[in-house]
């Protein structure tokens, strides 16, 4: 198996569940709605990002219903939790699809705390929170980030309102502190080559960044 491979099978825990659900045959597969949270210290600098991911109801309904069937626990919420875990333990090795950096220079992060997913309104979430290895002043320098499965096989876009937030050490929003959102122009033939790949075909690795929105974060 492929890493690409390896990476377009990261959320799924059956083999070929999304062709079980009916999927169309072409990338993406699945669909996330992505919210973030960025958190500063009381010297102003970013040290934290929180995701929280929406996943589509097609795909977050047979996740739910596969974790109730493979994963340990007495009720539905411990399965959940299960599945959760394995999700993040999963994306450990493609730093949870998150891409950091303050002035073009790369910022490692690293996963503090727990995941924690939940079933709401009948759609599934999944939340978890990540570290900075290196706080970023965002006064000084610009923080970017963008997050996207590296192989297109989901599809993660901010949601419309509030995709990004930046709150203080308080934990009120931090008025003096804006976020861009740069939208995705990829070459109409990159989305001819996308919209032509099959389940399971092979991908060019790191065929997501052409589709990732680019998130700009500035403050003072």
């Amino acid at each position: 198996m492929t890493r690409a491979t390896r990476i377009a099978i990261t959320l799924l825990t059956l083999p070929g569940l999304l062709l079980a659900a009916g999927v169309a045959q072409a990338h993406p597969h699945a669909w996330i709605d992505l919210q973030v949270t960025l958190e500063r210290d009381a010297d102003g600098r970013i040290t934290h990002m929180r995701h929280q991911w929406r996943f589509d109801p097609t795909y977050g309904q047979y996740l739910y219903d596969d974790a109730q069937q493979h994963q340990p626990g007495t009720s539905a919420d411990q399965r959940l939790q299960g599945l959760a875990r394995e999700i993040h333990a999963n994306l450990a090795e493609y730093d949870w699809y998150s891409h950091v950096e303050a002035d073009a220079a790369p910022i490692a992060v690293k996963a503090d705390g727990d995941p924690a997913m939940a079933r709401e309104d009948d759609l599934l979430f999944l939340r978890f929170r990540l570290a900075l290895e290196e706080p970023v002043d965002p006064a000084a320098a610009a923080l970017r980030y963008r997050v996207y499965d590296p192989t297109y096989f989901i599809e993660i876009l901010h949601e419309e309102a509030g995709g990004t937030r930046i709150l203080e050490a308080s934990g009120l929003a931090a008025a003096d502190c804006h976020a861009e959102r740069t939208r995705p122009r990829p070459d109409p033939a990159m989305v001819a080559r996308a919209m032509a790949l099959d389940y399971g075909a092979s991908v060019e690795y790191d065929l997501g960044k052409h589709f990732a929105e680019r998130i700009t974060v500035r403050c003072g």
